[in-house]
């Protein structure tokens, strides 16, 4: 699960609007609870916030993210739409999670098409790259 649009803010009633809303929640957190469920480290969240999934695609299938992305915008614009001026929601954001293979650069190319129903939603667009198996690690 590559891409996901994730909504979160400090005033955010999660419980409120997943009662009312036809999104399909992949998972959620309050304000307040443990970043890291089951682990001593006591570090909690300091909003509150859900996930979607817009892609099932692999790292490696941008692409495939890209045209299930401009989809699954299209079919839930009133939803997201609603999620965007939902109160206490500061941030929503449709992030594409790609892999980078060495040697370590990449370019990335959004659709007009996807930007226009981001735009129209509301929901910001990012990418976050993570390196591949192929990756070299370099040790000091």
């Amino acid at each position: 699960m590559t891409c996901m649009l994730r909504a979160s803010g400090v005033a955010f009633d999660v419980d409120d609007f997943v009662a009312a809303s036809p999104l399909v929640i992949h998972s959620s957190w309050r304000r307040g609870e443990k970043k890291f469920r089951g682990s001593a480290q006591e570090a909690r969240m300091s909003s509150s916030g859900i996930r979607v999934i817009a892609s099932a695609a692999d790292f490696d299938e941008v692409t495939q993210q890209l045209s299930d992305a401009v989809q699954f915008l299209a079919a839930n614009l009133e939803a997201i739409q609603r999620l965007s001026s939902f109160p206490g929601v500061e941030e929503v954001l449709l992030d594409f999670g790609v892999a980078i293979h060495p040697p370590g650069w990449a370019s990335f190319t959004f659709p007009v098409e996807l930007l226009k129903l981001a735009a129209e939603a509301r929901v910001a667009v990012a990418v976050s790259v993570y390196p591949s198996d192929e990756a070299q690690i370099v040790e000091p």
